[in-house]
């Protein structure tokens, strides 16, 4: 169960899940709530956006909800993994007891922000879940946070996989570079949670404008003419260089210097896998949740305080102007992600999905 296919990094892991649990050999069937697919899957398709496209209001909604019910009952599913957010605790109390009934059911948590899948009512978190066959977080800061938060027992860590094979691919397509040099932050523009602010602001204090280095964003969301504004506002407008949402940021992210996170609160960002996967360090704060699990200063890219922008000015600056250290941190960039390949991560699921005695 995914909330679709396209656009996040949750949905391209969930999408990766699908590739990595077929070539294991099992039959998985995918059904995706709204008609986004972007990324590669394999499995069978259950799209209900586009079943029920000619629908509207609440008799949309309920035909979404016989759907899936007709087909977990026709097919009679060993398992269900719920990747979708989960945000109404009554819709999903009515979910898992009408649509999950008796199906074992594994609940994927994608964020540090628990408030997109737990109700803000410790008891009521504890009781939605009380039945779930395993709760899957994606970074171990996001799997002890629930746990305390909801006194729950169940819970355990499985990091997103990457493809490295297909990924090394994709990034061998042939583009227009945005500039000679530059540095990268892409995904979902929406300030809350990615905070592109906090790096515009860094950015324009830096000495990466005086140096010729641009700044490269690439996504779409809805603060993207607020972040346009503020970059005019600063006057930096001829340094900043945005692109559309790409199905395959791979070559953009190869020939980075580097890329950037500043994000306010993930779960486990794929941009940060991505960008290690490529060769290409990282330059993030210490946010919760990922990448004080992956980055290690001096050996893959800079971990910066949480919303320390004078310290995340100097690591700017450091990894354009100290040659020596960019080289020792892009030397460590494929090697420190190596555990999360699909050939490491893979196990991990089989162990969870086999049956229990």
């Amino acid at each position: 169960m995914v909330s679709s296919l396209g656009v996040g990094g949750a949905e391209r892991s969930s999408a990766i899940l699908s590739k990595m649990l077929v070539a294991a050999g099992y039959d998985i069937t995918i059904i995706s709530i709204l008609d986004k697919i972007v990324y590669d899957y394999k499995g069978n398709l259950i799209n209900l956006g586009r079943r029920t496209v000619f629908n509207a209001g609440i008799y949309k909604r309920w035909r979404k909800f016989i759907i899936t019910r007709r087909v977990i009952q026709k097919e009679q599913f060993d398992y269900i993994i719920d990747a979708s957010s989960r945000p109404r605790w009554f819709k999903q109390w009515f979910i898992n007891k009408i649509i999950y009934q008796n199906v074992k059911t594994i609940f994927v948590v994608h964020n540090f922000n628990v408030s997109s899948y737990f109700p803000n009512s410790r008891f009521l978190g504890k009781h939605l879940y009380k039945n779930a066959y395993q709760l899957v977080g994606v970074s171990k800061a996001s799997v002890r946070h629930f746990k305390q938060e909801y006194g729950l027992n169940k819970g355990i860590c499985i990091y997103n996989a990457y493809d490295k094979i297909h990924w090394e691919l994709l990034s061998k397509e042939k583009i227009e570079l945005p500039a000679e040099k530059y540095i990268l932050m892409y995904g979902r523009i929406e300030e809350v949670s990615k905070n592109y602010s906090f790096l515009v602001n860094a950015y324009a204090k830096s000495k990466l404008i005086n140096k010729q280095v641009k700044l490269c964003i690439i996504g779409d969301g809805p603060d993207k003419n607020f972040v346009h504004n503020l970059i005019e506002e600063l006057g930096i407008g001829h340094s900043v260089i945005f692109k559309e949402f790409c199905k395959n940021p791979f070559p953009y992210v190869k020939n980075a210097l580097f890329t950037t996170l500043t994000s306010n609160y993930e779960g486990f960002p794929m941009t940060l896998i991505e960008s290690l996967a490529m060769g290409t360090p990282v330059v993030s704060v210490d946010f919760k949740s990922g990448p004080s699990e992956v980055i290690v200063t001096g050996k893959n890219g800079i971990l910066v305080p949480f919303k320390n922008e004078e310290a995340y000015i100097t690591a700017l600056n450091r990894m354009i102007e100290d040659a020596d250290f960019y080289q020792q941190c892009k030397l460590g960039t494929v090697s420190s992600v190596s555990r999360f390949k699909i050939e490491n991560i893979i196990p991990q699921w089989q162990a969870l999905l086999l049956p229990k005695t």
